[in-house]
Formats: C-alpha cells, sequence, structure tokens
C-alpha cells in the first residue's frame, strides 16, 4: 500500500491489547518498513515522516517486545551463565549460585540465560555477538580457559565465580579454596588426627586444569607437610555411587586414616561407605566439607564445614557483571571470599584406639576394581 493512499483510510482506534507494528503503520500513515526504521535507527527516514510514527507510538503508548528492542538497541538486557555439568544437571550448591544470579539479574530488569552444556569458546563468543546475551558469566573456570581468552579478544563483557592463572582485569567472585582447605585440616590436627584423607574434584577436572581443583591439592600437599601429617589425596566423583566407591577402598586399605574433607558432594558417597564399614561418626571417623550451611544442617550428623555463601556469590556475579554493562569504565572487582569453619556433628577427637586394632571397623571390602582409586601421599 503506497504511503499517500494510506492517508485516505479511516484511522484505526488504540484497542485493548499490545500496540503493534502494523497499527503504528497504519496510524501514522507510513510503510511498516518504515516504522522499523525509525524505531531501529537503521535507515534515514525524513523528519515529516519520523514525527507522525513517533507520535503514533506515544498514542498507543507503543513498547517493543524482546527481540525488537535488542535490534533497536543492540541489547537484550540478557545476562548468560555458562555452569557446564557433565550430566546436564546441577547439583543443589550448584543451583544455589544461580538462584543467587537470578536475584540480582531480575532486580536490574535483567533476564538470565542458563546454559549446562560444555558450550566451546565460539559459541559464547557468538552469544554475544548476535545480541542474544549482553554479557556473561563463566563458572567452572580452568587455569588457563579458552573461553576467558576469546571473550577477552572479542572484547565483550564477562566476570567470573572462579578465578583462572591471571586474573589481570578481570572481574571475579571466588572461594579461597586454599584457606578451606587449610582451615579444614588444622581443626582436624586440634583434635588429635594424625592420617587425613581429601576427597578432591574428578580426575578429568583436575588433567583439564580446573582452577579450583588445583588449589584444593596444592594446599593440602603443603599444609599436611607443615602440619606434621599424613595426607591422602583423592580424585573422586560428585554423584553418591562414585564417591561411594573410593570412600569404599579408602576405608579398606588405609585403616589409619581416621578423618576425610571433601570439596563439594562427595560426602554423600562418603557417609554411605562409613555406614557400611561400621565407622561411626565422628566418634571413629571426622568429616569436614565445603558445603552451604542448608545442606550441611540437613544431614544426619549435621556436617561441620567451610561456609561458602553461594547464594551471595552467584548474586555478586551477576551485579558486577550489570555494573560493568552501565558502565564500562569502571575498575574490575575480585572478591575472594574466605569461608568460616562451622563446627557442627561430624568432626570430634580422635579415637584412641588406632583404627587397625579395632575387630569392629573396615567390615566392608571394595570391588577389586575400586582398588586403584587411592592415591597416597605421604609427609
Amino acid at each position: 500500500m503506497a504511503e499517500s493512499d494510506s492517508m485516505t483510510k479511516p484511522k484505526p482506534t488504540p484497542g485493548p491489547g499490545p500496540a503493534t507494528m502494523a497499527q503504528i503503520a497504519e496510524r501514522s500513515g507510513v510503510a511498516l518498513s518504515t516504522v522499523s526504521y525509525v524505531l531501529s535507527g537503521k535507515r534515514p527516514v525524513s523528519p515529516a515522516m519520523r514525527d507522525r510514527v513517533l507520535a503514533a507510538v506515544a498514542e498507543f503508548d507503543y513498547r517493543p517486545h524482546g527481540p525488537a528492542r535488542a535490534l533497536a538497541s543492540g541489547s537484550s538486557h540478557t545476562i548468560a551463565l555458562f555452569l557446564p555439568s557433565p550430566h546436564w544437571d546441577l547439583i543443589p550448591v550448584q543451583q544455589t549460585f544461580v538462584a543467587g544470579a537470578t536475584q540480582a539479574t531480575s532486580a536490574s530488569d535483567y533476564a538470565l540465560l542458563l546454559s549446562t552444556a560444555a558450550s566451546d569458546p565460539e559459541t559464547i563468543v557468538r552469544l554475544v555477538a548476535t545480541h542474544r546475551a549482553d554479557g556473561v558469566i563463566l563458572m567452572e573456570t580452568l587455569t588457563h580457559d579458552p573461553r576467558i581468552e576469546k571473550l577477552q579478544a572479542a572484547g565483550f563483557p564477562f566476570c567470573l565465580i572462579g578465578r583462572t592463572a591471571d586474573t589481570s582485569g578481570i572481574g571475579y567472585v571466588d572461594i579461597d579454596y586454599g584457606s578451606a582447605v587449610r582451615t579444614s585440616l588444622e581443626h582436624l590436627v586440634e583434635l588429635g588426627h594424625r592420617c587425613v584423607a581429601l576427597f578432591n574434584f574428578p580426575q578429568d577436572q583436575l588433567d583439564a586444569g580446573y582452577a579450583s581443583a588445583l588449589i584444593a591439592r596444592d594446599a593440602f600437599e603443603v599444609a599436611t607437610a607443615e602440619l606434621g601429617i599424613r595426607g591422602i589425596h583423592l580424585t573422586c566423583p560428585h554423584p553418591p555411587q562414585e564417591a561411594f566407591a573410593v570412600a569404599a577402598c579408602l576405608l579398606a586399605s588405609e585403616p589409619e586414616c581416621t578423618a576425610a574433607i571433601t570439596t563439594g558432594w562427595q560426602f554423600t558417597g562418603l557417609l554411605r561407605a562409613l555406614r557400611a564399614a561400621n565407622l561411626h561418626v565422628p566418634d571413629e571417623f571426622s568429616v569436614v566439607s565445603v558445603i552451604a550451611a542448608q545442606y550441611a544442617e540437613m544431614l544426619t550428623p549435621a556436617l561441620t564445614g567451610i561456609e561458602w555463601p553461594a547464594f551471595e556469590a552467584g548474586r555478586l556475579a551477576a551485579e558486577m557483571l550489570i555494573e560493568r554493562l552501565a558502565d564500562d569504565s569502571v575498575t574490575q572487582r575480585q572478591l575472594l571470599i574466605g569461608g568460616e569453619l562451622v563446627i557442627r556433628e561430624s568432626t570430634g577427637p580422635a579415637p584412641a584406639t588406632p583404627p587397625s586394632k579395632r575387630t569392629n571397623s573396615r567390615k566392608r571390602i571394595p570391588p577389586p576394581e575400586t582398588r586403584n582409586l587411592v592415591q597416597t601421599q605421604r609427609t
């Protein structure tokens, strides 16, 4: 329909529902493409036509939907959170990070796009380049992370929940895993434990250079040596059945071990293995975990643990990114959170009788295929 002809048509009146671009075009007597050009600014439009379109926009109180706003402004008002999970699901603590980020994005009128897939760097960069997201939060960071390198090269805004080897100019929120491991060990040494195991992140994460796993391992090796105790470093998956196999092997092959620290959800399999071996917590074996308080207190026994405010970490990371999206000249913040040790029911004095001499302990023998899972470090 020609624009001159449309001026002779009856004018539509605003209806009860949201206005459309077609109604704006009809009201202002211009082509639909002209309305698009006025709203997006992608092509020049004569002042007279522009004034007619904007008058119709005001009359109808027209507000473009999300994708149209993204095209018009170059902003999607969306943040993408990449939390790769090997099984496409999230353990409760990871869900708490997401909840914290969601609170911050909602408060600032941003949407949160969550991906649990192991997305390649090109996919992440393309998400921002095509305006599907304005910025990115990365989790499960590696010491040398190609995702970070790609985002830096493209000049796109991002922040981390975690750290990388070189944090120059990078905003992040992270737990001080080194301090958490040392604090846990010091607590167990004060209770008289002389042989302690660390249930670290899975082997594939250490092989990939997962920063938290490497920090925990290195801190454990240094602290056990300085404290003069024996340390047993284990790489252990989080799923209960797999953690149970690692724990059962430990209990059968290392009878002098009287305590363990878990870096995550491995405590579920460990507690089950202790029950199967007829070992009472904390009288015969003590457990410390890095875990959010609300989960530690749901268990029996309630877990002694290093409190990491996962909700706050997620919220702070999102707020930092939103702050940078609003003003890219702001100084990048780097927050390293030192967790607090909260003593509950799962830790106690080391048993007076050596475990290897007790008649009722270490009953369960793990299947042969799990025997090679224990890696011992003697100090």
